[in-house]
């Protein structure tokens, strides 16, 4: 019986303390509004990680877990375009979205006050730091070249960086109108993460 009394008697002393208005209190709830505040303000930036994670490794049953390397994030973006007939100084924008399994899809033109246009629909990857494959459509129509008809490359192709090029050049630059002409269609950097 004693036991149950010196429960309640604890009870009561610790329910009187917690009632009152004790500056430990108020001190831990400055505390726990701090924290919460930048708690709420960590969830309006999202985060990327892109450094290998070696200084945390978590702890499952009592074994370690190996560093994970995580990277950024795929991410869609703008990068010029161009064909050299119509000009290198004006590019056109190719927008690019991530897909599935590396692949981006790329969609852009590139066009001058002529009439004459480069466009391009298709998806797109990156094989090496130099090369990119593609897959779809490119259409090129310049009034001068081939009798100003449309020049269609259709299905795969591949786009490649020589030396320190700064952008990737189609390489299959022959023009429809036969060994006669070539077209560099060339994409560059942009803000994409292809």
């Amino acid at each position: 019986m004693t036991y149950l009394k010196n429960i309640f008697l604890f009870a009561g002393v610790l329910f009187m303390f917690s009632c009152g208005d004790n500056p430990k209190d108020q001190r831990y709830q400055t505390k726990l509004n701090r924290l919460q505040q930048e708690n709420d303000s960590l969830k309006k930036e999202p985060l990327t990680i892109t450094e290998e994670i070696d200084s945390v490794i978590p702890i499952i049953k009592g074994e370690k877990v190996p560093p994970v390397k995580i990277s950024n994030t795929k991410k869609a973006g703008k990068h010029p375009i161009s064909l050299q007939w119509i000009s290198w100084d004006h590019p056109g924008t190719a927008n690019i979205k991530p897909l599935e399994h590396n692949w981006y899809s790329i969609n852009g033109s590139q066009k001058n006050k002529d009439g004459d246009y480069l466009t391009i629909d298709g998806k797109i990857k990156r094989i090496s730091e130099k090369e990119l494959e593609f897959d779809g459509i490119i259409i090129t129509k310049v009034k001068h070249n081939n009798n100003g008809q449309s020049c269609v490359k259709e299905g795969k192709q591949n786009f490649y960086a020589q030396g320190d090029r700064k952008y990737y050049r189609l390489q299959n630059m022959d023009n429809c109108e036969g060994d006669m002409l070539v077209d560099y269609v060339d994409i560059y950097a942009g803000a994409s993460s292809l």
